[in-house]
């Protein structure tokens, strides 16, 4: 056997030798590895500053710095390709939007850090926001150009179905709506909930 055990039956003489020879290859074994000659994981004594090293199912050594470097060269290359996907995905508009908000963020290091309501640059700011409920937006948008988005391109000059964003379809439209008619039951559900809001503050009135 590995081990040097004989099997079968055996002498006490055998036994005894078989066990004098395995304490004399435990010695051998320990003070192999207490000079740094053995192949042990370099943790013990003499064995210290020693490098791990890994192989393969084959047996051939691996680089594990080598195979580190390519983990974090795909991960890399992962995290660009994800970028990369999300950014085809984006509109003009989103991107604008975005640029803009990466020029705010640099503008904001040099910003005093409380703004006051004397700040034109709010105000400006706070004008230009479109919201989609805002009963006078059609008064005092500013428009680019007649009949054109934010972004310069020209707009469907036609009717069209509304819808809670105020976007104008574009100017390629054929006309046709192929919605699901979510905003049409938007705009009824709003309109709804508006007039039973009003009806129950009527009747606390006339109560």
């Amino acid at each position: 056997m590995e081990s040097g055990a004989r099997a079968g039956l055996q002498t006490a003489a055998q036994t005894a030798a078989m066990v004098a020879a395995q304490e004399r290859r435990r010695k051998a074994d320990e003070a192999r590895y207490k000079s740094g000659d053995g192949t042990g994981t370099g943790t013990g004594r003499g064995g210290e500053g020693q490098e791990t090293i890994y192989r393969d199912a084959s047996g051939r050594i691996i680089n594990v710095a080598m195979k580190r470097a390519e983990a974090r060269r795909e991960e890399e290359e992962k995290k660009l390709k994800e970028e990369a996907a999300k950014e085809a995905l984006m509109g003009d508009v989103q991107r604008r939007e975005r640029e803009e908000r990466r020029q705010q963020l640099a503008e904001a290091k040099v910003m005093p850090l409380a703004r006051t309501a004397e700040d034109e640059a709010l105000n400006e700011e706070l004008k230009a926001q479109q919201r989609w409920n805002d009963p006078a937006a059609q008064f005092l948008t500013k428009s680019t150009g007649p009949g054109t988005s934010t972004t310069g391109k020209p707009l469907y000059k036609g009717g069209f179905q509304p819808n809670r964003y105020g976007i104008r379809p574009g100017h390629r439209w054929d006309g046709v709506d192929r919605g699901t008619g979510f905003e049409k039951e938007w705009f009824a559900a709003r309109s709804k909930k508006g007039r039973l809001e009003a009806l129950e503050y009527e009747w606390q009135m006339d109560v």
